[in-house]
């Protein structure tokens, strides 16, 4: 926004040949539900559009920078298909959980393994 705080914008993917009255109902209880939210760990819900005569239906939220969690998660699973499938033997993991993932600078994740033997 024009001087303003960064923002992230989704916009609804249904034509509006497709939008019913449900649809139109749904939305604006996702709005009214959303508004509510006052939470560190939720986005602020900023504002929203309604426009018939272009048919837009738009949620405004407060921007995130650091990307989602599948794009952090999606690099732990293409290292995992590397252990599995692409080195030869595959590398075995025999316990792996959310405290083997860290993450760098940039939040990128790096998975660490060791399994202890006892």
């Amino acid at each position: 926004m024009k001087d303003g705080p960064e923002i992230t914008v989704i916009s609804v993917c249904v034509g509006e040949e497709h939008w019913t009255g449900y649809l139109e109902l749904y939305y604006q209880k996702e709005v009214a539900d959303l508004a509510r939210l006052n939470h560190e760990n939720t986005r602020k819900l900023l504002g929203y559009c309604i426009d018939s005569s272009l048919f837009t239906r738009m949620l405004v939220f407060e921007y995130v920078s650091n990307g989602t969690l599948y794009e952090h998660l999606h690099c732990v699973a293409k290292s995992l298909r590397y252990l599995h499938t692409e080195i030869e033997p595959p590398f075995t993991i025999s316990e792996l959980n959310s405290s083997a993932v860290y993450l760098t600078e940039d939040f990128s994740p790096s998975v660490y393994f060791s399994d202890t033997i006892v």
